[in-house]
């Protein structure tokens, strides 16, 4: 399924944001037809047959929606539609059902849910997209607070949040308040072994340093990286 919102996983400058995740249960009270849709959906997108995802996609959501105690099952569609529409070169509508979504969820999951953080992060990549900063930074710190309360302050999903923070930061030119959070996020990385992450986190401070004249300091934080994705072998990680 699409509903892994790695909306701006592998974007290039200024972004490369995390927050992909696994596809999660399918939510209880669907349908056959509302897993058939999505998952018709999903093989659409990797095939590049985007009005197709689309219309399936919609599809599902209706499905979704003409039942009861759906909500979760609605809001995985909006979001798989916010994908959509992100490839298609639609922000503005991307932004919309995202929204959707973020509704959905903090109604039914509560406003310090994990999956709200994730929602968060996910809108706040497209309005980066768009370069509204500022709609994006309160979002991302939202996202942040959510993740240190619930999942705690030295873990990977809370470093991804770090690191998201920091790369908006360095986008508005804050280079002193990027700094002190990318160091973090390398940190939390190194603890918890994610050596994918790490090396995405090394080569976004590299980019800082860079801008800022520290060639040297740069270039040792690229050759960090360029090791740990030639390993291309990531230790078993330590926990979330």
């Amino acid at each position: 399924m699409l509903i892994g919102l790695s909306l701006l996983s592998g974007c290039t400058v200024p972004f490369d944001f995390f927050g992909g995740k696994k596809p999660p249960p399918t939510p209880p009270h669907t349908s056959a037809s509302w897993e058939g849709d999505t998952a018709a959906a999903a093989q659409a997108f990797e095939e590049g047959r985007l009005d197709e995802a689309e219309h399936r996609l919609e599809l599902a959501r209706e499905r979704a929606a003409a039942g009861t105690g759906n909500e979760l099952a609605v809001a995985a569609s909006l979001s798989n539609l916010a994908v959509v529409r992100r490839a298609r070169g639609d922000i503005p509508g991307a932004i919309d059902v995202q929204k959707e979504a973020l509704a959905i969820r903090e109604n039914s999951l509560g406003p310090n849910d994990l999956e709200v953080a994730a929602t968060l992060n996910g809108l706040a990549g497209l309005y980066a997209l768009n370069d509204d900063y500022t709609a994006a930074e309160p979002l991302l710190i939202r996202a942040l607070a959510i993740r240190e309360q619930t999942a705690g302050a030295d873990d990977r999903r809370t470093a991804e949040s770090v690191n998201n923070l920091a790369l908006l930061y360095a986008a508005q030119g804050r280079a002193a308040d990027a700094e002190p959070l990318y160091q973090r996020a390398i940190a939390i990385f190194e603890q918890r072994q994610r050596s994918d992450q790490l090396a995405t986190t090394l080569e976004n401070y590299a980019a800082l340093l860079a801008d800022t004249g520290r060639t040297e300091q740069a270039e040792e934080m690229e050759s960090r990286a360029r090791a740990l994705r030639a390993a291309d072998v990531r230790p078993t990680p330590a926990g979330p």
